[in-house]
């Protein structure tokens, strides 16, 4: 069974749209970071470095050069071993340190020369909040501009897909086997909808009205040359009939008329199959209360009549009462069928018929079929070289199951014979054991 599946085009849109906002969000806090970074090390290390290397290059030239000493620079000079340098550069070693102070955050650059030691201490507080003002503030402008774009451009291809879901639950709702078309008004009529749309919609219309158009051709001709069969089928069956009352016949002619009535009762189960599928798909077949197992005798007692001359041992048992909500003449044009068929295909042996609480099982002990055979038994194109038959009951009794939601599952093997199990819809089965 396949699993449905709902508004998937949609979801997927929406995938897209929550993993261009993660991507944008996880750029963005990278961004952060990375700036953060770059003026930790690019600017404000750099800048120390190059304030040390000037202000010993200073001290070189005039030895009463004083420490740098600005709003955001802070410099202390002391001797190596001066027992008097602050506990908080007491333990920094050369390069460049990040401490915290009770003012705030501070990057110390500690280096060396001719025994004394330069600490020149810099205020990062102003540099957070100069990348807050000049880095953040835009980031979050930037990431409002973003994130209104894309839901912006949610919103469009949302909309621009739109008619093509509209277009889908349409064709999906769509029961061809009802009459009357179903247009998508709804869908390439609006002034919204694009010129590709509509003309898919327009395209589908069209092979929609297409397929109707054979349909209803298929049940007219169903319909109108099963009720011309008719007429013809009783005239060869009432002088057939005729005939067999005269008592001048030779028994090769009565044989021969013979084969005529079994032709001519072939063919009215053939009318009449063509009139039931025209029928009920016109939603006219009358559906009651059918007792199975009754209709199963019913139609073992007409093949007990028609292979009378063979040596066949034909039982019925009976597991299960079995009532279903169906046709009866359907029920009964497929188990006439399956039942005539290993009749007519078993020289000689059994047939047995079991019904069970939702099946109908037919075995015989005749010829058998090949694996070959049972996938083609059902196709109305199958003709074996053994065939007794004209071959089209068993293609229509596979019409009929499937127009009525029954399965029927073939077990069989050559030369020992052949299983057939007709399982009913669970939806029509009904529970008589109250």
């Amino acid at each position: 069974m396949k699993r449905e599946r709902k508004n998937p085009l949609n979801n997927r849109i929406l995938k897209a749209f929550i993993l261009q906002l993660v991507l944008i969000s996880g750029t963005a806090v990278s961004g952060i970071y990375l700036a953060e970074f770059a003026i930790q090390e690019l600017l404000i290390d750099s800048a120390l470095e190059r304030e040390a290397d000037y202000f010993w290059a200073r001290k070189t030239i005039e030895a009463s050069t004083p420490a740098p000493n600005t709003n955001t620079l802070i410099g202390y000079l002391f001797d190596t071993a001066d027992a008097a340098i602050p506990s908080e550069f007491s333990d920094l070693s050369l390069g460049i340190h990040a401490i915290s102070t009770p003012v705030g955050r501070s990057v110390v650059h500690v280096s060396e020369n001719r025994g004394s030691k330069l600490f020149l201490v810099f205020d990062a507080n102003s540099v957070t909040e100069a990348a807050s003002y000049f880095g953040l503030f835009p980031l979050v402008l930037m990431l409002i501009v973003l994130y209104s774009s894309a839901w912006f451009a949610y919103g469009i291809t949302r909309r621009a897909v739109s008619p093509v879901i509209k277009l889908a639950r349409s064709v999906r709702g769509i029961e061809l086997d009802k009459p009357g078309t179903k247009r998508f008004v709804d869908v390439y009529e609006s002034r919204a909808v694009d010129a590709e749309i509509e003309t898919l919609a327009t395209a589908l219309q069209h092979l929609l009205m297409r397929v109707e158009q054979s349909i209803e051709r298929e049940r007219t001709f169903t319909r109108e040359a099963s009720h011309e069969l008719r007429s013809p089928l009783t005239v060869i069956r009432m002088a057939s009939d005729n005939l067999t009352k005269r008592n001048d016949l030779q028994p090769s002619a009565l044989i021969l008329i013979e084969r005529i009535q079994r032709a001519a009762k072939d063919m009215e189960e053939l009318t009449e199959i063509l009139l039931l599928l025209a029928r009920e798909y016109e939603e006219v077949l009358t559906k009651e209360d059918v007792l199975v197992n009754d209709v199963v005798r019913d139609e073992l007692n007409r093949c007990r009549v028609i292979y009378g001359t063979k040596d066949l041992d034909i039982k019925m048992h009976e597991t299960e009462r079995l009532v279903i909500r169906a046709s009866e003449r359907a029920v009964a044009i497929v188990c006439g069928n399956l039942l005539r068929n290993a009749c007519l295909y078993t020289s000689q042996g059994e047939v047995s018929v079991t019904v069970g609480e939702d099946y109908i099982l037919i075995s015989d002990s005749g010829q058998g079929m090949t694996s070959q055979d049972v996938d083609d038994a059902f196709n109305a194109a199958y003709n074996p070289s053994n065939a007794q038959g004209n071959g089209i009951g068993l293609s229509l009794v596979k019409r009929i199951t499937d127009r009525f939601g029954w399965t029927i599952v073939v077990e069989s093997e050559r030369s020992k014979g052949t299983q057939i199990k007709l399982f009913f819809s669970a939806k029509e089965i009904l529970d008589v054991r109250a």
